[in-house]
Parts: structure tokens; sequence; C-alpha cells
């Protein structure tokens, strides 16, 4: 393999391959229950009055029952739409699947219709979807840089990884604009990031 040069080709190579090796895990309804009993069981979780959750779809870790679970516990939950502009999105709020309708990229969004705008400086719990995360907190998404924006413009929430343990792995590529979780959840439990940075020209300790 020639050598890559950046973290864009790595991020590009390393994708194919983590998801064609997602595709082939094993058991995927018994890790999605234990995913699930990981991030109700924590304390982030049952605080938080709102909930920032995106709407799994293909072979992503599921988040359908997480939905349900904290909308009967008396929750606000929010769910992300893709806008016009590229690679930026708004969670709306949802008090049902059906509020839910297949949008950009044929992935399930709030209705703007009916759902109202999550409020601006509020603080909450983020669940944030990742191919793959590594100990640092750094995700490897899908390469539109959503999640990337949005975490950067509201840095008061509070923000868990969901992730298949066989997909957390020691250390990802991450440029300078990618931002970090504070916690990732796999199906063996909740595992608090590590504070050492290594995005290219960052070199100390967080």
């Amino acid at each position: 393999m020639a050598e890559l040069t950046s973290p864009q080709e790595a991020k590009a190579a390393l994708r194919r391959e983590l998801l064609q090796k997602r595709r082939q895990l094993p058991g995927r309804p018994e890790k999605d229950r234990a995913i699930f009993r990981v991030i109700t069981a924590l304390p982030q979780y049952r605080q938080a009055r709102r909930l920032y959750l995106y709407v799994s779809t293909g072979e992503e870790p599921d988040t359908r029952r997480l939905l349900l679970a904290a909308l009967q516990a008396g929750k606000e939950v929010y769910a992300p739409r893709c806008l016009q502009q590229p690679g930026e999105m708004a969670f709306l709020r949802v008090t049902g699947e059906e509020d839910l309708a297949p949008g950009k990229f044929g992935i399930f969004e709030p209705d703007p219709r009916r759902c109202p705008p999550a409020p601006e400086g509020e603080e909450g719990l983020c669940l944030v979807p990742g191919l793959a995360f590594d100990r640092s907190g750094f995700r490897l998404g899908y390469g539109k840089g959503y999640y990337d924006r949005f975490l950067a413009a509201h840095p008061q929430l509070e923000t868990v990884g969901l992730c298949y343990g066989a997909l957390l792995l020691p250390r990802l590529p991450a440029a300078p604009h990618d931002q970090r979780v504070r916690l990732v959840a796999a199906e063996a439990g909740a595992i608090p990031c590590a504070a050492q940075d290594q995005r290219p020209g960052k070199e100390r300790m967080l």
C-alpha cells in the first residue's frame, strides 16, 4: 500500500476497511441491547433532561429503543435534521417515531412542520454516531463533518459515542477540526476518554 500522507487519506482507507468489518459483526441485536443498558445506566443519561439522539441506520448501534425509553422517562428528545448548507444540521424535538420521516441520505429525520428546534445554549447529553472511536475520544465518521461542526458550536453538551467493542481502537487519525467525545459506550461498558490530543500540531495535554 502506498504511504498515506494526510489524515483524510488515512481515514478514507480505514473507513472502507471498518465498514466491511462492521457488516460482518455477529450478534448485533445482543450487542445493541448491551449498549442500551450501558447508556441508560450512565449518570449523565439519568441526570439529563434533554437528549440529543441520532436516528440509527444500517449497521449502526440501534437508537430506536433509546428514543422510546427516553420519552417514557420524561426527557426532551431531539433528533438531527440535515440543512441545505453542506455539513450543517439542526436538532428538532421529537415526541414519538411518528415525527420522523426519510430525509437526506435516506436517514429518518424530524419533520420540521411538526417538530420545533432545540433551544440554543441549553445543556444536555448528545449521543454521537461513528463508524469507530478511539480511546482518546476521536471518531471515524462518514466523511461529511456534520457532528464535528455541531459539537464545535455546542461545547456545553455532554457527549457519548456509541460504538461496538470491535470498533473501539487504540488510535484513529485525527485532524485539527475533529471533535472528541468524553465517553464511549460499547457493549462491555462505558470508557472515559483519555486526555491525550493526537491531532497534527497538538502536542500538549488537554
